[in-house]
């Protein structure tokens, strides 16, 4: 079992007293939140925590292999182009959203596109 504690302790200490995890203490943790084995108030604090500080070269290292070895990869159409997949949840604030122009420009070239985010604006500009 994971000392969670321990993690939440050390990156969420705010943007400049967050300490970094290693490659392997980030595989060992988004292994444990793929799994479901961290529970939703600590997964909160974690996500939070990540969203202050950033990520870290090593931490999205981790993230990956822990991701690659439980996530099913999808094979790529035979014959066509692989689609272009483009997430758009924080919408625009300042400036005008583009996504939708991105995505038709795309399709202009005949590249499938699929954008994903929420279905309400969020009190920004959603695509």
């Amino acid at each position: 079992m994971l000392n969670l504690t321990h993690y939440i302790k050390e990156i969420g200490r705010g943007k400049d007293g967050a300490r970094d995890m290693s490659e392997q203490e980030a595989y060992e943790l988004f292994g444990a939140i793929l799994d479901g084995g961290v529970p939703d108030l600590e997964l909160g604090a974690i996500l939070i925590a990540l969203r202050v500080k950033s990520e870290a070269e090593d931490e999205l290292r981790g993230f990956y292999r822990a991701a690659d070895e439980r996530l099913i990869r999808l094979d790529k159409p035979s014959g066509r182009l692989t689609p272009v997949v483009i997430p758009s949840y924080n919408g625009a604030r300042h400036q005008a959203n583009l996504t939708a122009l991105l995505a038709l420009l795309l399709q202009r070239f005949h590249i499938p596109v699929l954008i994903h985010g929420p279905l309400e604006g969020m009190g920004r500009t959603g695509t």
